[in-house]
């Protein structure tokens, strides 16, 4: 039986929870989270768990907010003139919106309350702050030595 090893493809279904149990991501089979462990493109605690699995184990990890998406900044919750966004947009409390600013970046915020003049925007992740439970099933492991012959 196979296992993990630094450098192999991996295979996964993977399920993210809140703490509180809502869901924030879910894959199957037919799409499979496909990633080298130790590429850093993942989770790094969730791919140290992955070190040792073989194909078809399945492990729950908690990821403290510090480990997902990190805290979440006060300092990213901004006050913003409605006027700068365009009139044909609706603007609802709660309601994603996004954000281009003059050096072509774009970002992503959540209206949090507003009155005539201004949005109070959440820039923050949505996952920000938030302790996430990870289930991971290994599906398929392709050892590093196995792709260079």
């Amino acid at each position: 039986m196979k296992n993990i090893k630094e450098g192999d493809t991996v295979k996964l279904l993977c399920e993210a929870k809140t703490e509180s149990g809502e869901l924030c991501y879910t894959n199957d089979a037919q799409n499979p989270l496909k990633l080298v462990v130790g590429d850093g493109n993942f989770f790094p605690n969730i791919e140290e768990a992955l070190h040792e699995m073989t194909e078809g184990e399945t492990k729950v990890i908690t990821l403290e907010a510090e480990d997902a998406f990190g805290p979440h900044i006060d300092d990213l919750v901004i006050k913003v003139p409605k006027s700068v966004f365009k009139t044909e947009v609706t603007l609802e409390i709660g309601s994603r919106i996004k954000i281009d600013v003059p050096t072509g970046k774009s970002f992503i915020g959540t209206i949090q309350a507003m009155d005539d003049q201004t949005l109070t925007l959440d820039m923050n992740h949505l996952l920000a702050g938030k302790r996430l439970v990870v289930k991971v099933t290994v599906l398929s492991i392709e050892n590093e030595e196995n792709k260079t012959q």
